[in-house]
Parts: C-alpha cells; sequence; structure tokens
C-alpha cells in the first residue's frame, strides 16, 4: 500500500470515528481550537460529551425529549469550549441542518464563542473531513448569525439582546450572569426573565428540541437556581463541584472523584485553596462546588440533625407558616408537624405549599390529620398574610384545635440565634422522609437563602417549648 492510498485511509477513519463520537472529535478538535494548550481529559468531558451526543442524536431522529439540561461545573473545565463551540461544529459534521442560538451574559463573550466555532469549521482539518459536505454561505456569514448550505444556522446572542423570527433546535445558554454582577438582583431577574419570556420559546419544535444551560453557580437565586426551584421535573440536573460533597449530580459520577477532587490535575488542592483565599467562602461555595451558599457558614448546618427511623410516641402539634399568595414570586406556605418529649423534639413532617386561600385551608385539614392529629394537639398559625383568616375559617368550619400565633418581636436572623444552639446540641431530630433534603438546605442556607418558610416553622416550633430562655421539660 502506497502512502498515499494508507494517508487517505488514515483520513476515512479519523473522519468516520469523530463522527460516531463527539468526545473523539472533542480531542481531536482540541489541537485546532486551543494550538498552544496542552491537552488534559477528564471524565467530565466524556460524560458530559456523550450527554450531548445523546440529544443531539435524538433530535436528529425526531423522538421527544425527556428534560431539558442544566450542567453546573467550575470555572476553567473547558465547559465553553465542549459545550459552546465545539457542540455545534460536530452537529453540522453529523447533520448540518441543525439550528442553534446560543447566548451568554455578554454579546462580546456570545459572538467570541460563535467566531471561535467558525473557525474551527473553516480550519483547514475540519474541511478536509467535511468541507465537501457543506459550506458556511458566503452572504449569511456573520459573526452574531452564520449559516450553511443546508440552510443550518447558528445565532448568537446575549442576555437582553433580540431572538425575534429566530427559531433553534438547540438553545444554548452559556454563563447567562457573569459573577462580577451575581451580586445584583436587578441583573438576575433581567437573566431569568429573559431566559423565561424571550429565549424559552424560541425551539423550533418545543417536544424536541433542548434547552442546555451550562454555568458555574454564582448565586441562590441565579438562572439555575430559579429553574431549579420553580421546575425541578422539567430539567435534568448535572452538578459537578469541584471537592466531592452530596450536591454532586448524578451520585455515581463520585467514582471518578480521585482524593476527593474533580479533576486533579487541573484543581489540587493546593489550587483550590488558593482560589478560596482569593474568591471567599461564598464566591468558593458558587463558582467552584456549585452551591452559592458555603456549607459550614450559616448559622444552622446540617449535620446537627439527627434522622430518625422510627416515630416518637407522643401529642404531635402543628406550626403554619402562610404565604400572602400562591403567587411563585412569594415565599410558599410552610406546615411543620413535630413532637416535643423529653427536652427534645422530632419534626414529623415538613411541606412547602402554594395554594390560594380555600385549598390551603382544605390541605391543612388533609395535613394535620395524615400526620397523627389528636384532641390533644395544637396548631399555632403565625398571624400574617391570611393568617387570621385561616384561624378563623378553621375554627368556623372544623373542630381543629387552632389558635393564632403570638407575632413575633425580633427580626429574623435574631430569632434564629436565639434557637441555634438548641439545634446545635442535637436536641432536634428528623423523621426520615422525602422532605428531609430540601428542609436541610434551607436551613444551612439561611440567611441567604431564597425562601426561609420553613426555617420561620422550625423558630415556631422551637419557641413554643421555651420559657425566660429555658427549655421546659414534659412528662
Amino acid at each position: 500500500m502506497d502512502k498515499a492510498t494508507k494517508k487517505q485511509m488514515l483520513q476515512a477513519m479519523e473522519k468516520a470515528i469523530c463522527e460516531k463520537s463527539f468526545y473523539e472529535f472533542f480531542i481531536k478538535a482540541f489541537v485546532i481550537a486551543e494550538p498552544s494548550v496542552p491537552l488534559s481529559t477528564n471524565f467530565h468531558h466524556k460524560y458530559l460529551c456523550d450527554i450531548l451526543q445523546g440529544e443531539a442524536e435524538r433530535i436528529i431522529a425526531g423522538k421527544e425529549k425527556d428534560k431539558d439540561i442544566i450542567i453546573n461545573i467550575p470555572f476553567r473545565s473547558t465547559k465553553s469550549l465542549l459545550v459552546t463551540v465545539l457542540f455545534p461544529a460536530w452537529c453540522w459534521a453529523v447533520h448540518p441542518k441543525m439550528r442553534f442560538i446560543t447566548a451568554s451574559y455578554s454579546a462580546e463573550i456570545s459572538i467570541e464563542h460563535a467566531t471561535k466555532s467558525r473557525d474551527i469549521i473553516n480550519s483547514e482539518w475540519y474541511q478536509k473531513h467535511w468541507g465537501e459536505k457543506y459550506q458556511i454561505k458566503k452572504d449569511q456569514n456573520l459573526k452574531a448569525r452564520y449559516e450553511n448550505t443546508f440552510l443550518g444556522v447558528r445565532r448568537a446572542t446575549s442576555v437582553g439582546g433580540s431572538v425575534t423570527g429566530q427559531g433553534g433546535d438547540i438553545i444554548l445558554v452559556d454563563d447567562p450572569t457573569s459573577p462580577k454582577n451575581a451580586a445584583s438582583e436587578t441583573e438576575r431577574d433581567n437573566a431569568n426573565e429573559w431566559y423565561k419570556s424571550t429565549l424559552y420559546s424560541r425551539l423550533n419544535e418545543p417536544t424536541k428540541g433542548v434547552r442546555i444551560i451550562i454555568m458555574q453557580r454564582v448565586h441562590e437565586d441565579d438562572l439555575s437556581g430559579y429553574l431549579l426551584y420553580n421546575s425541578p421535573d422539567k430539567h435534568q440536573h448535572i452538578c459537578i463541584p469541584a471537592e466531592l460533597s452530596s450536591d454532586l449530580k448524578p451520585s455515581h459520577l463520585a467514582e471518578h472523584y480521585e482524593d476527593g477532587l474533580f479533576w486533579k490535575d487541573r484543581f489540587s488542592k493546593n489550587i483550590l485553596d488558593d482560589y478560596k483565599s482569593a474568591l471567599g467562602s461564598y464566591g468558593y461555595a458558587g463558582q467552584l462546588q456549585q452551591r452559592p451558599t458555603p456549607a459550614d457558614s450559616g448559622m444552622i448546618q446540617k449535620n446537627w440533625f439527627k434522622i430518625d427511623d422510627e416515630k416518637v410516641d407522643d401529642v404531635v402539634n402543628f406550626v403554619i407558616d402562610p404565604a400572602y399568595t400562591a403567587s411563585q414570586k412569594n415565599d410558599p406556605s410552610a406546615l411543620m408537624a413535630y413532637t416535643f418529649k423529653d427536652g427534645k423534639w422530632q419534626i414529623r413532617e415538613v411541606q412547602n405549599v402554594r395554594l390560594e386561600f380555600p385549598d390551603l385551608v382544605k390541605h391543612i385539614g388533609k395535613f394535620v390529620h395524615k400526620n397523627g392529629y389528636t384532641s390533644q394537639s395544637k396548631i399555632y398559625v403565625e398571624p400574617k398574610a391570611s393568617g387570621k383568616s385561616i384561624v378563623q375559617t378553621l375554627i368556623r368550619e372544623t373542630g381543629l384545635n387552632v389558635k393564632e400565633d403570638k407575632p413575633p418581636t425580633k427580626d429574623k436572623v435574631a430569632r434564629v440565634q436565639d434557637i441555634s444552639a438548641t439545634c446545635e446540641t442535637g436536641r432536634v431530630s428528623l423523621l426520615k422522609g422525602h422532605w428531609n433534603e430540601e428542609f436541610l438546605m434551607q436551613c444551612q442556607q439561611f440567611p441567604a437563602a431564597k425562601h426561609d418558610d420553613m426555617v420561620d416553622c422550625l423558630v415556631m416550633a422551637l419557641n413554643h417549648h421555651f420559657k425566660a430562655n429555658n427549655v421546659v421539660f414534659f412528662g
């Protein structure tokens, strides 16, 4: 076999391998995209490549999607190169009809990603393999929008930008909020509202097209937090913290962590310690650990609460923290069932519900009976919002022992400070249940959490058994 024939065979093999595997394409294209950077791969590259390839192949096959995708991963993990630069170029290599809308927090960054992707397409290596398959149209070749000869389109925009008349099979959102602006509620709200009201509806086929958000966490109420709170069932959540923690999703990825580190070559313990010093605990928790509230900085810590397998046999009491309305903009109503025996509390269940007044009243009745209400039980309702009306209605229409709680005289932080020592000494436990993680997360993140209704219930429950700052021991 002569050299020319052998070279053609090797090129044909490389082309076939790259078309079959986005990960192999990523490996080959990395040298084109980053010629001065040595290639260092990690488990997440293959994992994310396979996720993205699966979505592209599903769309090409015309199959309906299961969920949109949220990927939370540290900075400097090749996330933008992988998802926003190389993925569209690979998709066009296998299916040039694909249409993309890509977005970031700034137009400059969005255009940079789109231009880099186009540079890959125009490279000698790419053209050698797929140059005869399609070309970028000369009259539709702008930095922010280019189109190929199969009418495949890439449109680059930014948060707040217009996408009127544009549609995509895949929407890629890469860091919708910058770390610099994360503290601004206005900036966060603008990004979330723009995604919801402008970008969200831009899929050509909503049941088949996919929205993929990849970002480092920068605030509890950034776009990831907003979507995971309001529509968790609609999203596949991939969360890869720099150091192994319970936030890792899916959990089986833990087997790839070496010495508890996500990418030991890139993020060694010394480097992470340096980042922690530079970013501070909150910056490190969000941008590296993918949880904007530090695990050990809150006023209430998760490890203070023991999880019980069995119920404490005693009178069950209840506290209700009602919301103003069922609106997503307000805190939900919270309901807590608990027992107090021998100076210890066991929380049987905590619920968050968003119900208008009549449905909330009905739900309270169902909740208390489900959790062991008896004639000895008491139900305390915080006298705010709809609380007074709830008490009046329950007294009038049911036989439940319900009364208004005393109005708080301190602010929330001071009230939590009053009960934190009791929690820390292990006198509050939780009955094992699906609600445990949500409750513990809200406690841990107080006072930085978006909602604190469950914490309000905890304070109410404990305060009913304090007298002159001492615990009252019953029985």
